[in-house]
């Protein structure tokens, strides 16, 4: 009896938690400048709040005990360097982490489209790869084209992934 009460408990944190996936999904799925902006400037403030932080124990060290550790001063600059540049150039990330996707993707599909050789002497794999390699090129170009592209896509993955396992739960509860 305790088992099936621990994984009822168990279940309805699950659902809670799919509940809070799917919502972010959604977001992410039709929002997904404002969710990268966002967590840039979160990230970037929690860089700051860090260096700050990191600065000011330099400062009590020095003043208490009159020890120099620069260390402290040094990476609590560096950190709200850090920070303000995540901020200010959120922007430029998204754009970074675009480019490296689709790069990535271009040189997978060439690598598909030099591997269909292989199979030259059997034409149904040889075209199958060889399509493959091309959609692949051609999906490397979309995504280093299109802005948030890959945001979406992971907005996407987790809807499913919350709309399947809010399912898992409900078929879950019916079957108790």
């Amino acid at each position: 009896m305790k088992k099936v009460e621990i994984i009822v408990s168990n279940s309805k944190n699950n659902l809670f938690s799919s509940i809070i996936f799917l919502l972010f999904g959604i977001v992410l799925f039709t929002n997904p400048g404002g969710i990268l902006k966002f967590l840039s400037y979160i990230a970037g403030g929690v860089l700051i709040l860090i260096g700050i932080i990191n600065i000011l124990g330099y400062i009590k060290t020095l003043k208490n005990l009159n020890i120099e550790k620069n260390i402290k001063l040094i990476s609590g600059i560096i950190l709200i360097v850090l920070g303000l540049i995540v901020i200010f150039f959120s922007s430029f990330i998204e754009t970074t982490i675009r480019l490296i996707v689709g790069i990535w993707l271009i040189y997978c599909g060439i690598i598909k489209i030099i591997d269909s050789t292989a199979f030259k002497s059997d034409k149904v794999s040889y075209y199958v790869d060889l399509i493959i390699g091309i959609l692949i090129i051609a999906l490397g170009f979309y995504v280093s084209l299109k802005t948030n592209l890959v945001l979406s896509v992971i907005g996407l993955f987790i809807i499913i992934y919350s709309i399947l396992d809010i399912i898992s739960y409900i078929v879950f509860k019916r079957a108790a």
